[in-house]
C-alpha cells in the first residue's frame, strides 16, 4: 500500500483578485469633488456676454449677472458586510489580512464601475448639461440661436483626433466668447474591446519621427497624456473621446469616503468588518472641456 494517505500535507491559500487593484486614472476625466452636503447644485452664472458701443454721453447698457442653467447631483449610498467566523480566523492563515485587502479592492472597483458607467452615458439624454442636451451632442444651444459642437463621427485616426482639436479650438461661451480649450492637457479615453485603438493612438501621439515625412506626430503639437484610459469596462467599440484634464465638465462627488469599521459579535464570536460610502456622478451646465465621437 501506497504511503500517499499518510504524507504531510500543507495548504497555501490565497484571496482572488488582491494581486493587484483596479485602475484608477479614471480620476483624470473628472473633477472629484468632497462637498458635505445632502445634494450638490452647480450653478451656471451668465449675462455678460461682448461690451457694446458706447457713445461717451448716453446711459450705458446694462446687464447683470444671473443663474442661467444648473443640475442637480444626488448620491447613492453603498455598503457591505463581511463576516468571519472565529474558528475560520483561527484555521486559516492570513484570512484576516486578505480579507481586509479584498474589500478595499472591491470598494475601488465600484467607484470604477460608478465613474465608468458615466462616461458611458454621456452619449444619452440621461447626462445632460445645464441647457437639457446630451453632453456629447451637436446641438448645444448659445444665446444668439447657433449651435455648439462636442460630437464626431467616425472612427479614430489621425484626421478624427485633428477634428476633435479643431472644436475644442473653436469653442464659444453661451455669449459667444471665444473659449479655445484646444492647449489644455487631455485624456484620451475609449474602450479596450477595440484591439486597435492603442495601436492607432501611439501611432497618432506617439513622441517619434516619421522617417518617411519627417513629420513629428500630434503629440508634439498638443498636450496629451501619454496614458490612455483604455478601459474594460467601457464596451461600446463605437465610442471614444478626449476630456480636459483642466475643466472638464464630468463631475464625480464623494459624498461620504469609504469608512471601514471591525465589530466583535459577542454572541457568534464572529468579526465583522464592514465599509460604506456614497457617491453622486453628474455633468456640470456647462459643456465645455471634452469633444467625443459615436459611430453607432
Amino acid at each position: 500500500m501506497a504511503l500517499t494517505e499518510v504524507r504531510d500535507q500543507k495548504l497555501i491559500a490565497f484571496m482572488e483578485g488582491v494581486t493587484e487593484g483596479p485602475r484608477t486614472d479614471w480620476e483624470d476625466c473628472y473633477e472629484v469633488l468632497r462637498e458635505d452636503a445632502p445634494s450638490l447644485k452647480l450653478a451656471s452664472m451668465s449675462g455678460i456676454g461682448s461690451i457694446p458701443v458706447w457713445d461717451g454721453s448716453n446711459d450705458i447698457d446694462t446687464t447683470d449677472i444671473n443663474d442661467r442653467a444648473n443640475v442637480t447631483i444626488d448620491y447613492e449610498k453603498y455598503a457591505l458586510r463581511v463576516r468571519l467566523n472565529k474558528y475560520d480566523r483561527k484555521d486559516v492563515p492570513g484570512l484576516e489580512a486578505g480579507a481586509a485587502r479584498k474589500l478595499g479592492i472591491a470598494v475601488m472597483n465600484t467607484m470604477g464601475a460608478i465613474a465608468a458607467d458615466r462616461l458611458a452615458d454621456i452619449y444619452d439624454i440621461t447626462s445632460t448639461a445645464g441647457d437639457g442636451v446630451a453632453l456629447i451632442s451637436n446641438s448645444h444651444p448659445m444665446a444668439s440661436g447657433a449651435l455648439r459642437d462636442t460630437q464626431l463621427n467616425s472612427s479614430f485616426d489621425r484626421s478624427a483626433a485633428m477634428a476633435a482639436f479643431a472644436l475644442a479650438g473653436l469653442w464659444k461661451s453661451y455669449h459667444g466668447q471665444e473659449e479655445d480649450f484646444s492647449g489644455d492637457e487631455f485624456k484620451f479615453f475609449g474602450s479596450a474591446e477595440d484591439l486597435t485603438l492603442y495601436e492607432t493612438f501611439k501611432g497618432v501621439f506617439g513622441s517619434s519621427v516619421s522617417s518617411s515625412q519627417m513629420q513629428v506626430n500630434a503629440a508634439m503639437d498638443f498636450r496629451m497624456d501619454p496614458r490612455p484610459l483604455l478601459w474594460q469596462r467601457l464596451t461600446n467599440t463605437n465610442r471614444w473621446g478626449f476630456v480636459s484634464k483642466q475643466r472638464t465638465p464630468l463631475v464625480y462627488w464623494i459624498r461620504e469616503p469609504a469608512e471601514n469599521t471591525v465589530d466583535f459579535v459577542s454572541s457568534s464570536r464572529s468579526l465583522d468588518m464592514t465599509v460604506d460610502f456614497g457617491i453622486g456622478t453628474g455633468v456640470r451646465p456647462d459643456p465645455a472641456g471634452i469633444i467625443a465621437s459615436r459611430t453607432d
